[in-house]
């Protein structure tokens, strides 16, 4: 701890600025996965697999003299490349919103995915595209930074902007409304996000919208949203479903959902996908899971697939307070 104060008093030193009281934590976890499918396309005998992987997350907050609100974060991800922290983010927030870069913003926050299980795949598939414009995810591009909007009698909105490095930056919108209806909460959402072409000559910019309602009462909760992608002038995604998560115990929860992707502009693309899985704690700290998906993948620019995945992983978590720095 002496170390630490004695590193923050030096800096502060250094950059001539005032220190404020803050909050530093460390949260991470480790996964241990076993995945096992059956699919149409396959060119291998090896049809199951075991990995394991890593993510930790140091994170700060703090209650500046002014009364405003800061936040940041360095991340670890599940990827074994040596990297180290990936990722990071911070956040400014006060009566009048919130400022959020990197990985801390809210550009495409009122998304709505359905893909709500903890490991869907489709693992041993090979075939193009499989992964991209999946019938679970939302397609509304995330923010290099963003500003939200305090949230105002159950009405919150933002507005974000990415640097993509290309000809074309993109911008990111959205909203949302949640209300009361008798026991149930209810929460309407949009969002938005239009990607420029990447060089001045190109065709290849991304319009995409999501639409979602989610509705919770006791211990279920149904989600149902709609989600597309024009891509330039080759597709118009379109992907539609529902999704649901009921909350049996504090220590078992089930979650089911199902959709589907057409290409308006394909009409022999067609993606289904549906995946349930069950999620049980056996103590604070360690979670086991078991996720199913099947599939059913048809396109006129690639071979078709039909399969299985199923995956069981165990979760161990952690986290701790490490000091508050004055």
């Amino acid at each position: 701890m002496r170390k630490v104060l004695l590193a923050t008093t030096a800096i502060v030193a250094l950059g001539g600025v005032s220190a404020a009281s803050a909050d530093i934590s460390v949260s991470g976890g480790h996964e241990l996965k076993y995945q096992s499918w059956n699919n149409n396309t396959s060119t291998t005998a090896n049809n199951s697999k075991i990995s394991s992987g890593a993510t930790y997350t140091i994170s700060g907050s703090a209650v500046l003299d002014n009364g405003m609100t800061i936040a940041g974060k360095i991340y670890s991800d599940n990827v074994a490349d040596g990297s180290g922290f990936e990722s990071q983010g911070f956040s400014i927030s006060d009566d009048w919103g919130t400022i959020g870069v990197a990985d801390m913003e809210g550009g495409d926050a009122f998304a709505t995915p359905i893909d709500i299980t903890d490991d869907e795949g489709y693992d041993g598939g090979a075939v193009s595209g499989i992964n991209t414009y999946a019938p679970g995810d939302e397609y509304v591009q995330a923010s290099s930074v963003s500003y939200m909007t305090p949230n105002v009698n159950g009405f919150q909105a933002s507005i974000g902007i990415k640097d993509t490095a290309a000809y074309s930056d993109a911008t990111s919108f959205g909203a949302q409304y949640a209300m009361t209806a008798g026991d149930a909460a209810v929460t309407i959402k949009y969002a938005g996000s239009t990607t420029g072409k990447t060089t001045s000559t190109g065709t290849d910019e991304i319009d995409a919208t999501s639409t979602g309602l989610v509705i919770a009462m006791g211990g279920a909760t149904l989600t149902v949203a709609q989600n597309t992608a024009d891509v330039g002038t080759t597709a118009e995604y379109e992907s539609s479903g529902m999704a649901i998560a009921y909350v049996l115990s504090d220590a078992l929860t089930v979650e089911a959902y199902s959709g589907e992707t057409e290409n308006n502009l394909d009409s022999d693309y067609k993606f289904k996908d549906t995946g349930y899985g069950v999620t049980y704690t056996v103590t604070p700290g360690m979670a086991v899971s078991v996720t199913h998906n099947s599939w059913d993948y048809t396109s006129n620019a690639a071979a078709s697939d039909v399969g299985t995945n199923t995956a069981i992983a165990v979760n161990v978590s952690f986290y701790s307070k490490l000091v508050r720095v004055m």
